[in-house]
């Protein structure tokens, strides 16, 4: 009998966090910022003038699409009640230019000439959740996304029997219809989000809750239109504001958590995550992560402070942990549009090798708008691109040597890829090795081509170019890699001239006797 092997298949494997790192020296999992960041929208029309937020993108039918929530030129009292806020709209075709297109849905000051989505049924509160396709819904109702109802957006008082979460169904995205049924009977507010996980067939919800500080709970559903059942025991603990309740009261399991590695006072914002489904069982979240400045008397403002965007990775989309506390995009310096608070948007757009994300930058502090004096509401926020390589949003680096010795894994293909960085004075050796972790002939470290320069899909080979690994194809294997100033972020077993195309396959990380 075999030991356990991970079944690999011919699947991408990404290094997002020590699944493939059974044994190890001198190698960490560290976040890889993304390369460059350029502005591609901001508020210039009477109605996004003020400030832009939270925002989604996503291709369909070959169009690059954004939905972004937008207020005018406002007061604080304005932009805190909510009543200010409008769901807009905007396509492009390089997601890098992008226009606002005159829909004709929703009049404001007297024309419909405007970008601004429309919703039937929502009387008043938060159109900020994330849109997504949902590919078991019929076509009217194909685009969906979450809203939370607050009463007291319109009337100042809430309302226990109507408020809470729904959901918004539409054909195009453009005209959208709220379903009858109140989903929760809770006012979870910033970018909630719900995307379909075809592992489990089911459909997954990331929410705000607190418990005491800001955190994202998992939901999962197997019917959206019908209410979601939560722990009936606990009252209001995701309610705004709410922080009366000590854990472990949770309606909801956490997903997402700040912990002790974090300063006092910090708190995870917003989810904003990404089923990765170009490799194996790899989920991304890009959350804000909130340090608090002293409460008065000590500052000037209450619940005010600097966010900075971080990366938290899963196998599963269940529980998430951050590989290391390295920002993924980071504050700049004072007088920048990135020296105050940034905040991801939901979705990625792939290029080729690329993927652009889509964030909100504002040089103003959480409630640095409010306080000391209440500024004018112009301006405050614009939404800027930023490019990722393929599968690199995480791997494993070795600064000096290091090496790293996998548990066993079970492959099919002729040849093996690797996604590796090893810059101009980097390297890698790459050996195979028997369930024991012994060399296999003509695949040991001495046999290995000696691997060089920046790669994003390098063949491994050994006795100068032999490539074909296939003799060992699904018998139990180990990698040992040897690295100095490296970044190794993916390998793939290939089958040439067969093999795979990249596709939506999102298998669980399990080990398989």
């Amino acid at each position: 009998m075999t030991r356990n092997c991970i079944e690999v298949g011919s699947r991408k494997q990404v290094f997002l966090d020590e699944c493939f790192m059974m044994q190890s020296e001198g190698i960490r999992v560290k976040v890889n910022p993304p390369l460059e960041r350029r502005e591609v929208l901001r508020g210039d029309r009477p109605w996004d003038r003020g400030w832009i937020g939270w925002l989604t993108v996503l291709e369909d039918g070959g169009v690059y699409k954004m939905w972004y929530i937008a207020a005018p030129e406002s007061t604080v009292e304005e932009i805190d009640s909510g009543k200010a806020f409008r769901l807009c709209y905007a396509v492009s075709e390089d997601g890098v230019n992008w226009r606002k297109p005159e829909l004709g849905l929703v009049e404001y000051e007297g024309s419909r000439r405007n970008n601004i989505v429309r919703i039937e049924g929502f009387p008043g509160g938060s159109p900020e959740g994330a849109v997504f396709l949902d590919p078991k819904a019929p076509s009217e109702q194909r685009y969906k996304m979450l809203i939370v109802l607050n009463s007291a957006v319109k009337t100042g008082r809430h309302d226990p029997e109507n408020d809470g979460v729904y959901l918004a169904y539409s054909h195009d995205g453009l005209s959208w219809q709220v379903h009858e049924k109140r989903l929760l009977p809770f006012l979870p507010d910033t970018q909630n989000q719900i995307l379909y996980d075809p592992a489990s067939g089911k459909y997954v919800a990331y929410l705000r809750a607190w418990a005491p500080l800001r955190k994202v709970v998992r939901v999962e559903i197997e019917n959206l239109l019908e209410p979601w059942k939560y722990d009936c025991s606990v009252k209001n603990l995701m309610l705004w504001g709410k922080d009366s309740l000590p854990p472990p009261c949770y309606e909801f399991p956490i997903a997402l958590s700040y912990d002790d590695f974090d300063p006092p006072q910090t708190d995870i914002y917003n989810p904003a995550v990404f089923r990765y489904s170009w490799a194996q069982d790899a989920w991304y979240a890009f959350p804000s992560v909130y340090r608090h400045f002293p409460e008065p008397p000590l500052s000037p403002c209450v619940n005010d402070g600097l966010l900075e965007i971080q990366l938290a990775v899963s196998r599963d989309g269940v529980r998430f942990q951050r590989p290391d506390r390295t920002p993924y995009i980071p504050l700049d310096v004072k007088g920048t549009w990135h020296a105050g608070q940034m905040y991801m948007g939901v979705g990625m757009i792939r290029r080729g090798d690329r993927f652009f994300q889509y964030y909100v930058a504002s040089d103003v502090s959480h409630s640095g708008y409010r306080c000391p004096t209440p500024l004018p509401i112009v301006d405050v926020s614009r939404v800027f691109v930023t490019v990722q390589l393929l599968d690199r949003f995480v791997g494993i680096q070795a600064s000096d040597e290091g090496w790293l010795l996998t548990p066993p894994l079970r492959f099919q293909g002729n040849e093996l890829e690797l996604n590796i960085d090893c810059g101009a004075t980097g390297e890698a050796l790459v050996e195979i090795d028997d369930e024991n972790g012994f060399p296999i002939q003509s695949f040991s470290l001495d046999e290995s081509d000696r691997v060089r320069g920046n790669h994003l899909r390098k063949k491994v080979s050994w006795r100068n170019g032999k490539t074909d690994v296939s003799a060992l194809a699904e018998q139990p294997i180990r990698l040992r890699i040897r690295m100095r100033s490296a970044k190794l972020y993916a390998f793939q077993f290939l089958d040439w001239p067969n093999s795979r195309k990249e596709n939506d396959l999102n298998m669980t990380c399990s080990f398989t006797r």
